[in-house]
């Protein structure tokens, strides 16, 4: 380790450290990810920290969280398993690091992200119980070549990550699944009562209920829900 790294040493143990306890207390998966790529880019400091989840049957890497590149991108950019350095990474299970990033033969460029103005990048995978589910990737705005102690330190902190992330998601997929039931609960409650308050067909119900959503601005749980209240009043 030169006398660089050894300086920086103390502090990315002491982010690895609060990045490991914070985790464990996060209760959400958008805040597990915040907290990773904000502590991540302060640890390394570098200018920019992203996570990207496998997506659409694990065929493609969404971008769902990041310090540095346009906000307007998470969400929507995505890069096929196995594309960009990023994909490339994931897809080989192992650190991918380029000081020139657009040089590099799996550089792949994604407008919506605005991350022409970054130079170097260093992608690792995200790895629960020997299963990939995405990459973390840093970036900065000079070239930089990236040490063996700071790919360790990356790769250390993925690993940590990772397992919380998958439960995360699957937490989220799960309640997801629960309140998509209770509002088809509701909505066929809300139906029944339209069918028989004004004698009209089951279509024709739920018609109704989602031409209210739309002119008020609401969900559908929002309208079924005040259409049973009303009922029950």
């Amino acid at each position: 380790m030169d006398e660089a790294a050894a300086d920086k040493f103390p502090a990315q143990l002491a982010a690895l450290r609060e990045i490991t306890r914070a985790i464990s207390a996060a209760w959400s998966l958008d805040q597990i990810l915040a907290l990773i790529t904000r502590k991540i880019a302060r640890a390394m400091d570098v200018d920019s920290c992203s996570i990207y989840l496998l997506d659409d049957g694990d065929e493609f890497l969404l971008l769902k969280a990041t310090t540095g590149l346009a906000a307007g991108a998470v969400g929507h950019a995505r890069l096929k398993f196995g594309e960009g350095l990023t994909g490339y990474a994931a897809k080989a299970g192992k650190p991918v690091a380029a000081s020139h990033a657009s040089r590099d033969p799996h550089f792949k460029y994604l407008p919506e992200t605005k991350e022409s103005m970054f130079q170097s990048l260093l992608a690792v995978p995200l790895v629960s119980r020997g299963q990939v589910i995405g990459a973390i990737n840093v970036q900065t705005r000079e070239g930089r070549e990236y040490s063996k102690d700071e790919i360790e330190l990356l790769s250390i902190i993925a690993d940590v990550a990772a397992g919380e992330l998958q439960k995360a998601v699957l937490y989220e997929e799960i309640g997801g699944l629960k309140e998509a039931l209770e509002t088809r609960k509701l909505v066929e409650r809300a139906k029944g009562i339209l069918m028989k308050r004004h004698s009209i067909g089951e279509q024709d119900a739920f018609t109704r209920i989602q031409h209210q959503a739309r002119t008020s601005r609401k969900s559908m749980r929002e309208v079924a829900e005040a259409i049973i209240l009303a009922e029950q009043v």
